[in-house]
């Protein structure tokens, strides 16, 4: 993905998964002419899934030309409520209408208070803002928009600090 709104086109984000932390390690100087040659600064973060989600295998179905790279910072004791209320109240709304989740990770490192990272896709901009508003006339239902509120009320009172930043894919054409 690289930056479209919230971080510059040349910030490129990649989120790969690997079978284990040997795996990860092996794959770490397979290109260093190309990183010398195009990277200015790399950072590398160890993420671990805390949902049911990411899948194993992203289907082509499943993937976006826009994603919603969301950080939240939370307090590591209301993790667990904090994936309650978006997997059971917000997911199923704006996956209703459109939108894709794939995956929420937090940093292998145990930090207090914890960064969680959720990532989205929408079909374009437009599409992501309109998750955010009254379902009734985009798409949703309402039973949806109702059992979610009670969730996105509490996950708001659990959330420290969120900021999203809107990315273009760079696997899609578009």
């Amino acid at each position: 993905m690289r930056g479209l709104i919230g971080l510059s086109p040349t910030t490129l984000v990649q989120i790969t998964s690997y079978n284990d932390i040997h795996s990860w390690d092996g794959s770490q100087d397979l290109w260093p002419s190309l990183r010398e040659q195009f990277v200015e600064r790399e950072s590398v973060r160890l993420l671990k899934p805390v949902s049911q989600r990411p899948k194993k295998m992203i289907p082509i179905e499943d993937r976006r030309p826009i994603y919603g790279y969301r950080k939240f910072i939370i307090s590591p004791d209301d993790l667990s409520e904090f994936v309650t209320c978006s997997e059971n109240g917000i997911w199923p709304r704006i996956e209703s209408m459109g939108a894709c989740i794939l995956g929420m990770w937090t940093t292998t490192t145990s930090t207090s208070p914890m960064e969680v990272i959720l990532l989205t896709g929408y079909h374009s901009p437009s599409h992501w803002e309109q998750t955010g508003y009254a379902p009734e006339n985009m798409g949703a239902s309402k039973e949806l928009w109702n059992r979610e509120m009670s969730y996105r009320s509490r996950r708001v009172e659990l959330t420290k600090t969120t900021k999203v930043n809107l990315m273009t894919s760079l696997d899609i054409d578009h």
